[in-house]
């Protein structure tokens, strides 16, 4: 029967751990290596509605994008819901394994899949970490397009009912664009530095907005939740590497939707 430890191996050969950002607790977060698998399931959070489908499921290997335990816990006291969920996962003998970073750093990983899902050319790497690989990608658009239309362009690409656009010219010509999955809003002067006509990335803070307009650079929000994209890669590499590793194992995308917004629109 296949282990954790196989499917695990695999994975760290396209997303190694060790070129995880600084202080990123990628990697494996509750469970054995050493676990029998039956079923996996691929989510973007682990949250308690993912773990419930897991049960329900019988699936005994949780592969996140998002760490579960990004902070230690104090203590075990189940009266806090996080708790909880840790002692529905350990009482259910679920093993959850963790790519952050490391599949957004990685060559074919998650900022090489968001390129691919924007339709941009000419792709290359964006915004170096400490380690001198590159967190994020830039590109060309298919078309040149206004920064309004290029708003629009992003919501349809990454099928999201919502982006916010940040700009002092809605009629601003947009070409270049360069991106950071996720929460990249610290970065966006290197867009500017770069001569970037537009940054994606999420969680943009009202201030920084604000700065943004005043540097000229035009920047597009589709929300973390955009991340969505990881567990639908992930799961078709794992179906790939079940029929090529003959794992036996059966493969699931989370049907739970983690995006603690609601879009009214």
């Amino acid at each position: 029967m296949t282990k954790v430890k196989e499917i695990v191996k695999r994975l760290r050969q396209d997303f190694p751990e060790e070129i995880a950002s600084q202080g990123d607790p990628v990697g494996l977060q509750i469970g054995s290596l050493e676990q029998p698998v039956t079923k996996v399931l691929t989510t973007l959070d682990v949250r308690p509605q993912v773990v419930e489908e897991a049960i329900s499921q019988d699936a005994n290997l949780i592969i996140s994008h998002h760490p579960l335990m990004f902070h230690p816990a104090r203590n075990l006291d189940f009266a806090d819901p996080q708790n909880a969920m840790y002692g529905q996962i350990i009482a259910h003998g679920i093993t959850v394994y963790s790519i952050h970073t490391n599949s957004d750093k990685a060559q074919n990983g998650s900022s090489d899949w968001q390129a691919e899902e924007l339709g941009l050319t000419d792709i290359e790497p964006f915004c170096l970490d400490d380690d001198g690989i590159a967190i994020g990608r830039k590109g060309k658009l298919p078309q040149v397009m206004t920064a309004y239309d290029f708003a629009y362009y992003v919501k349809q690409k990454m099928g999201i009912k919502m982006a916010r656009l940040i700009t002092s010219n809605n009629q601003k010509l947009i070409s270049s664009v360069g991106f950071i999955c996720g929460d990249g809003g610290k970065y966006w002067h290197r867009a500017v530095n770069e001569g970037l006509d537009a940054f994606i990335t999420g969680d943009v803070y009202y201030h920084t907005g604000h700065d943004m307009i005043s540097a000229g650079l035009t920047v597009v929000d589709p929300g973390h939740y955009a991340e969505k994209l990881f567990k639908y890669r992930v799961f078709d590499l794992l179906q790939k590497w079940n029929t090529e590793q003959d794992w036996q194992v059966e493969v699931a995308v989370s049907q739970v939707s983690t995006n603690p917004f609601q879009d009214l629109v």
